[in-house]
């Protein structure tokens, strides 16, 4: 924790591609949504002020190499907290759980999981969406995989017709389709009976022991007042708003 210890400002490595979750905006500049107003709180707790919080842009197939390579101090990217994972870095306590879901356009057969079969599924580059579909593929015949650099890509694959339905987590799919132009031309079918729940959790280089137990006490302030789940919600509102 050298590096955050001296400067007293904490680079937080976020998502820059999905609404409501962690966005930059195009107009402003601003880094939006729900992660990114989570690190800002965090930061305001372990070091008195929001403002000495930093983004820096990850994806998910280079987010953790980021982590370890020292461009950033977090990641607060939807990371799920997996045991493999855990071997190349250490997690803070859950700030979420979500699930498994789809995104598929209005009116589309896909109703289940098992209606994939033959289908094309749109999935991130570096996700466990990813790895859960490429474990899948065996059970759901003639199913073919559309590999999107950004989790944006996804629903953008479903907009163009490159792909039949996206695999993501529950909460950023209904992020995207709420920032959408039509998200009245979508659906979302939770999938989550078939796969494990999907914690969040903000990753830290392996072994930093004094910037965890920092995170952790941050959130279980933040969890104990109610304030995560209000970031949450006004991240979600704002985007109905838009």
């Amino acid at each position: 924790m050298d590096r955050f210890q001296s400067n007293g400002r904490l680079i937080a490595g976020i998502s820059f591609d999905i609404p409501g979750m962690g966005y930059k905006n195009p107009r402003t500049g601003t880094i939006e949504g729900f992660e990114a107003d989570l690190a800002r709180a965090v930061g305001e707790k372990i070091l008195g002020s929001a403002e000495r919080v930093d983004f820096f842009q990850v994806t998910d197939a280079e987010r953790i190499e980021d982590l370890q390579e020292g461009r950033v101090d977090v990641v607060l990217s939807q990371l799920t907290i997996t045991p493999d994972r855990a071997e190349q870095v250490d997690f803070s306590t859950p700030y979420y759980v979500t699930r498994e879901g789809l995104l598929v356009p209005k009116g589309s057969p896909i109703s289940r999981f098992e209606d994939l079969k033959g289908k094309r599924i749109a999935v991130t580059e570096g996700s466990v969406s990813l790895r859960r579909m490429r474990k899948a593929l065996p059970s759901l015949s003639g199913a073919t995989l559309v590999i999107t650099p950004l989790s944006a890509g996804n629903l953008d694959a479903v907009d163009k017709g490159e792909a039949d339905a996206a695999s993501n987590d529950m909460i950023n799919l209904t992020m995207m389709r709420a920032a959408s132009v039509h998200p009245e031309r979508y659906s979302i079918i939770d999938i989550g009976d078939k796969f494990d729940p999907k914690p969040f959790g903000i990753a830290v280089k392996k072994g930093d022991r004094a910037l965890l137990d920092l995170l952790n006490q941050a959130i279980e302030a933040l969890a104990a007042h109610g304030q995560i789940d209000r970031l949450l919600d006004n991240a979600l509102a704002n985007l109905v708003r838009r």
